[in-house]
């Protein structure tokens, strides 16, 4: 690449940077509840509780996180992991278009820009947050890749560089590699010839589902006569499987602009370009996805995957599309001009300025929506600044028993003091109406029954179940030590 290019490109992967951690400028906190979720079961591993690491189907995932926590402190570092991870991406996606298009630099560079448009929310998440889906993206780019030119130029190496990719995704994020098995075989079978002449290569790939289906049976520990119903079951995800069951717009995730651009895109492919077959994958991406999600809109289900993450599989597909339209929009557009009746000088300039007011205006449908976020799935804040300060108190008070916290704040309990909670907002939420009733009830004989319980409960069963300190966002007075108060109030309970 020229010295002018290396520039643009560094300065589209500062704007992905710049656009990713933009939440962050007022706020040094996960947002997401997965977040702190992934945060909380590095910490398992960090503290020795093996039991609930083996818990996890993403604990490839949580090793990563488990790396860093030795270097950083992981929940104040978190905020910068997800804007330097969509760089790293923003980055493979540059070189695999660069490689696709035989080293077209532009409509490579266009796919850094589509891809930095991708939009963010806390119910089909994003680049905003770092977790397993968003880690994996960069591996998806990759895979994807080296599979179709594997297969194209029947290139056993890059082929094998593949399934190792997908290998090492099973137990990070099992359905970004679940999710292109559709496709890439319907792709593979366009090669037909080179799928016989090397079958017993290409049954490697039974590897990967072999890999997956030992991997769900270790973590669930489902016995082998059930392995295959369990399977059919877990593989349907019907409505109500996610947090919020929403019709999610199109435009939530990704612009208008950016969806015409990348229909553009396609019909370019097809109409124009001579070598359009080794197109076909990214091409049947995002038909596929379209396909189940129309599926799951009409009967309820959606099958492989959940309806959410096809939703964000089909806008990764997006960006190379829309570079390929943008492109040869103003390659068609340059081509009318130098048709006109016009002195050349004049046609000349008027090529740039056209081509200029294109880009601007494109630009600006393409950036105006970033941060236009329905309500409901809005950036939350778990905790605040104070409750930190709390939560980093409660870490110096021995650890002899649970901290009774609002359903919010506790979601971020273990991830910072490494004490055990009674009930979190989402994944341990058995006694969250209960917690939330003790939190609004006045009545402190109710209250001192409920702290009077045994509590057995996850993510980690110890002898350490009944609670021992409380920790409120306002003064509680039923005669328990207090034993903090700085906008937070902690009290220390005796269960003896």
């Amino acid at each position: 690449m020229k010295k002018s290019q290396k520039i643009l490109l560094t300065l589209a992967l500062i704007l992905v940077f710049v656009l990713v951690y933009s939440p962050h400028f007022d706020y040094r906190f996960p947002y997401h509840i997965d977040e702190w979720n992934h945060i909380s079961n590095a910490k398992f591993l960090v503290n020795g509780d093996i039991s609930a690491f083996g818990a996890t189907v993403e604990f490839g995932f949580h090793i990563f996180l488990f790396v860093i926590s030795k270097i950083f402190n992981l929940v104040l570092v978190y905020k910068f992991l997800p804007a330097i991870w969509a760089v790293f991406s923003a980055a493979v996606l540059f070189w695999v278009a660069y490689k696709k298009t035989s080293s077209n630099f532009f409509i490579a560079l266009l796919s850094v820009i589509f891809f930095a448009t991708i939009k963010s929310n806390v119910n089909v998440t994003g680049l905003w947050f770092f977790t397993p889906l968003t880690f994996s993206i960069p591996f998806i780019y990759l895979y994807i890749y080296f599979f179709t030119e594997g297969i194209e130029k029947q290139n056993k190496k890059l082929l094998l560089i593949s399934i190792i990719i997908m290998s090492f995704l099973v137990p990070i994020h099992s359905i970004s590699v679940l999710f292109a098995l559709p496709f890439l075989l319907v792709y593979s079978l366009f090669y037909l010839n080179f799928l016989k002449k090397e079958y017993k290569f290409f049954s490697l790939l039974l590897l990967i589902p072999f890999l997956g289906i030992l991997f769900y049976k270790k973590v669930y520990s489902v016995p082998w006569p059930e392995l295959a119903s369990n399977l059919i079951n877990a593989l349907q995800f019907k409505y109500g499987w996610g947090v919020l069951e929403l019709q999610n717009l199109f435009t939530e995730i990704y612009s208008s602009m950016g969806y015409l651009l990348a229909v553009a895109g396609m019909v370019f492919i097809i109409l124009f370009i001579k070598d359009r077959k080794k197109y076909i994958p990214y091409l049947f991406w995002p038909l596929m996805s379209l396909t189940l999600i129309i599926l799951y809109r009409i009967s309820g289900a959606s099958y492989l995957i959940p309806y959410q993450r096809n939703l964000y599989y089909l806008v990764l597909s997006l960006p190379i599309l829309s570079a390929f339209g943008f492109y040869y929009f103003i390659v068609l557009l340059n081509d009318q001009i130098k048709k006109l009746s016009l002195n050349e000088n004049f046609k000349f300039y008027l090529e740039k300025f056209v081509g200029l007011i294109v880009i601007l205006v494109v630009s600006f449908l393409i950036f105006k929506p970033y941060y236009q976020i329905p309500e409901q799935v809005d950036l939350y804040r778990v905790i605040n600044e104070d409750d930190y300060q709390a939560l980093l108190f409660l870490a110096e008070l021995p650890q002899e028993g649970r901290v009774l916290a609002t359903p919010f704040v506790s979601t971020a309990v273990y991830a910072v003091s490494n004490h055990l909670f009674i009930s979190d907002i989402f994944f341990y939420k058995k006694y969250r109406l209960e917690v939330e009733e003790f939190f609004r009830s006045k009545d402190c004989t109710a209250k001192q029954k409920f702290i009077g319980k045994n509590f057995f409960l996850p993510p980690i069963y110890t002898d350490k179940q009944k609670i021992r300190y409380i920790l409120s966002k306002k003064h509680i007075d039923c005669g328990w030590e207090l034993i903090y108060q700085q906008n937070n109030y902690i009290y220390s309970v005796n269960n003896e």
